[in-house]
């Protein structure tokens, strides 16, 4: 399926996922492959997260920097 477009594509995405493997009526092949992708789906969120939090971080310590 490839990477996401953006961060709230790959939320969708897992959310369906989500949805699917609560349903009872999934079987166990397909849960294993939704599982599958949940999990690089997920991965590729907490990159983007940890990418956005260091970004973050840097533009506080610059306008700290520049207050001095």
């Amino acid at each position: 399926m490839g990477k996401p477009k953006t961060f709230e594509d790959a939320m969708q995405e897992l959310e369906s996922i989500v949805r699917q493997i609560e349903n009872e009526e999934t079987p166990l092949e397909a849960i294993l492959e939704l599982y599958e992708r949940g999990s690089e789906l997920s991965g590729y969120c907490q990159d983007i997260l940890a990418k956005t939090q260091a970004k973050l971080e840097t533009i506080q310590q610059q306008e700290r920097a520049g207050e001095e």
